[in-house]
């Protein structure tokens, strides 16, 4: 029986380290809140924003924004597999991948990484700004 756990316990240790492993897709996506990342779309916007993943942390503490305007943010991924997830939202930005989003409202949202990447995986976290 106590093999039978240790045994669980590497191979559950090893997936959450294969998630941090290198990837090498530098596609581009485009979404709004309602498909929630899902789908694809032309969009026509006004800005860019570039987060930076690396090794349980992101680049920044917070972003800014401007409210009504559409803005492209970009997760790129200087180590590991990370995705965005803004809380209290549809949008879901995956590895170096890019999401149009607007928001209408001034607020702050939380950003989270939104894929397990190892033992500081609780840490990454940033603020949205939205002026």
């Amino acid at each position: 029986m106590k093999k039978w756990l240790v045994f669980a316990s590497m191979l559950a240790l090893a997936l959450v380290i294969a998630a941090c492993g290198a990837n090498s897709n530098n596609s581009k996506e485009s979404s709004g809140a309602a498909n929630n990342g899902a789908g694809s779309e032309a969009s026509a916007s006004e800005s860019e924003v570039i987060i930076t993943a690396k090794d349980w942390e992101f680049d920044q503490e917070e972003y800014r924004i401007k409210a009504g305007e559409t803005v492209d943010l970009t997760l790129k991924s200087a180590g590991g597999i990370h995705g965005v997830r803004i809380l209290k939202t549809d949008y879901n930005i995956s590895n170096n991948k890019t999401v149009a989003v607007t928001f209408d409202t001034p607020g702050t949202y939380d950003m989270i990484c939104s894929v397990p990447c190892g033992a500081g995986h609780g840490k990454m976290k940033a603020k949205l700004i939205v002026e």
